[in-house]
């Protein structure tokens, strides 16, 4: 489950807390679980889901489009894609291949983000991984240029091994922040029982940058993730994450 700022049209008077919005992962598999879903999801008050690639070509991107049109339903963000250091694919021309049919997708769906794994070290020193990654994510970045898509870089691993992660040497919201690419934004990974979470520090300055966080407490757990959540957006409404 992710947390965000929702882009609103410039209104004075509207605070950073009622911009504060979250996306469910979208479960379905098949058309006719999708049109049960999205009623489920309407009548709850969901207006933003997630979307995995692989459901996207199963189900039909227009066909998972129009349904959750008919229900008030955007996808926030569609993964994953890339693995720039050959960690995920053979290789760095095959990342950036792979992040271009994402693109593509990500349009279909009218989905405002991408998720972007770097891929980890692997083989590479360093400092060749670290170059690897940042030339990855700059060319992505032109891909998206001219569609307003946003990438998301993951601070952890998504997936059930470490292959997607490559953890820099310096806090990663800083990181990204020196590539001065607004597509590029990092999505800050939240996991922990309750109580045991914590919120690293950047935090703040993601979600008002555009970043998000992804509630990922344990994957395909949904009703843990969303205690896990819940006592999050209480402890953002408290403490106020970000000012206009």
């Amino acid at each position: 489950m992710d947390v965000f700022l929702e882009d609103l049209p410039s209104k004075t008077g509207v605070s950073v807390l009622s911009r504060l919005s979250v996306a469910r992962p979208l479960q379905a598999r098949s058309f006719e679980e999708l049109a049960t879903e999205a009623v489920s999801l309407e009548r709850h008050g969901i207006r933003f889901v997630a979307v995995r690639r692989q459901q996207a070509h199963l189900i039909g991107e227009l066909a998972i489009r129009e349904v959750l049109d008919d229900h008030g339903i955007s996808v926030s963000c569609l993964g994953f894609a890339g693995g720039f250091t050959g960690a995920i694919w053979p290789s760095f021309d095959d990342a950036v291949a792979d992040v271009q049919r994402a693109v593509e997708t990500a349009s279909l769906l009218n989905a405002a983000s991408i998720i972007v794994l770097p891929g980890n070290r692997g083989l590479h020193t360093y400092n060749h991984a670290e170059r690897i990654v940042r030339d990855g994510l700059l060319r992505s970045a032109v891909l998206v240029a001219d569609s307003g898509i946003r990438l998301f870089v993951p601070t952890d691993t998504l997936l059930t091994d470490s292959r997607d992660c490559f953890r820099t040497s310096r806090c990663l919201v800083e990181w990204i922040g020196q590539l001065r690419f607004r597509s590029i934004r990092p999505m800050i990974v939240v996991r922990g029982s309750k109580g045991a979470w914590r919120l690293p520090d950047g935090w703040r300055e993601c979600l008002a940058n555009g970043g998000c966080l992804r509630i990922c407490h344990r994957c395909e757990s949904y009703e843990q993730n969303a205690r896990l959540l819940n006592g999050i957006i209480r402890f953002l409404q408290r403490t106020n994450p970000a000012s206009d």
